[in-house]
């Protein structure tokens, strides 16, 4: 648990993987920016907030998008207001039973599904608290963000990634406009949903650079790391579905080269070599 300015709080789990879940102690409401996965973490994080006096202040949850590892604690706050984008709600509703299959190893306690109660469409402003909740597609379309107007901090769930961002949508540039907007906003802190605390812009500037020649198929792969690599080829590879899904089979036939390509440049293991050859497969599929 880290203090955040004058009246945020972050709290960080590190299992099964990093994850932050950002907590503004506002005049009359605490807003909590995602629930993890699960009752247990979030029961601890609700006896934290007591002992530091934030409750018994009513709550105003925020989900910054539909990923399991972002709402799964969200049954801890079944009376308060549960808010996220109305893409948001549209997309737990369509997947999250399967995600509840589909992860259950990463189950936090016995969660029960819990939906947001509240949608939006552009942006919700608590004008008095200073909180502004708005929609910043990127990492997915449904995806939103929080700016905390009093200390000047972003919270952009997952639409930050270390090293690179994870793109799981066709349009770049809106991904793009994004990024642009928070540099716009010059945020003093910028906490994202699975890395540290951000302190400069630079980060984020790298990964608009990314962004910007992921899109014109120009990636500067010089210093890139086996990480890099791995994740490049999932965004490669995840574009290529989303092609081949829209029909543009010659478009989805050029990413899948390319994510065939990479792929070749990281480490052999049975998994890869898997992977190589169920890409191949496709490729060929294609070229018919």
């Amino acid at each position: 648990m880290k203090e955040i300015g004058t009246r945020g709080l972050l709290f960080s789990f590190d299992n099964p993987y990093k994850t932050n879940i950002y907590v503004i102690n506002g005049e009359k409401f605490v807003f909590i920016c995602d629930t993890f996965l699960g009752p247990d973490p979030m029961n601890e994080v609700i006896k934290e907030l007591k002992k530091k006096g934030f409750l018994p202040k009513p709550v105003i949850v925020f989900n910054s998008h539909h990923d399991y590892d972002h709402i799964w604690g969200n049954q801890c706050f079944k009376d308060s207001i549960i808010m996220s984008h109305e893409m948001c709600l549209n997309k737990i509703e369509d997947i999250g039973e399967k995600d509840l299959e589909d992860y259950k190893d990463h189950q936090k306690g016995d969660v029960q599904l819990t939906l947001p109660n509240v949608v939006f469409k552009d942006k919700v402003f608590f004008e008095e608290e200073g909180v502004e909740f708005y929609h910043t597609p990127g990492h997915t379309e449904d995806s939103a963000s929080c700016f905390d107007h009093i200390d000047e901090v972003l919270f952009v769930g997952d639409n930050l990634e270390t090293p690179l961002p994870y793109i799981r949508i066709l349009d770049i540039p809106e991904y793009i406009a994004t990024l642009e907007e928070y540099l716009e906003r010059e945020p003093v802190i910028i906490l994202s949903g699975h890395d540290d605390i951000m302190f400069t812009n630079e980060f984020l500037q790298q990964n608009l650079n990314y962004l910007k020649e992921f899109q014109e198929e120009s990636v500067d792969k010089t210093n890139f790391t086996q990480k890099h690599k791995g994740i490049h080829f999932m965004n490669l590879q995840h574009i290529g579905e989303l092609l081949k899904e829209r029909g543009d089979m010659m478009g989805a036939l050029s990413y899948y080269e390319e994510a065939l390509n990479i792929l070749k440049e990281i480490e052999s293991s049975p998994q890869i070599e898997t992977k190589k050859e169920e890409l191949k497969k496709i490729i060929g599929e294609l070229k018919k």
